[in-house]
């Protein structure tokens, strides 16, 4: 989960960098008009910032259920303190 998590951020980059170019250059569809085009500009940004939070929330989520697994059989967890020696 962790990997698809960065490549759903890491596409949501490539969509925003696109998007952010293709502003800056003043790109767009010659036959409609220029409403359309900023539409499209904010349908793209917000589809980038979607993709980017899914990204994040799926990493996360993969980083906490990692965490929370119970360590091998006979293997110390890292976390815990040693048990007391009465």
């Amino acid at each position: 989960m962790e990997r698809v998590g960065r490549a759903l951020m890491g596409l949501g980059l490539g969509v925003g960098v696109v998007v952010g170019v293709a502003i800056t250059a003043h790109l767009g569809f010659a036959s409609v008009p220029w409403l359309v085009n900023v539409a499209f500009a904010k349908l793209g940004l917000v589809a980038s910032a979607g993709l980017l939070a899914s990204g994040a929330v799926m990493s996360r989520f993969a980083r906490v259920r990692a965490a929370r697994q119970l360590p091998a059989p006979g293997a110390e967890h890292p976390a815990l303190p040693p048990p007391p020696s009465n």
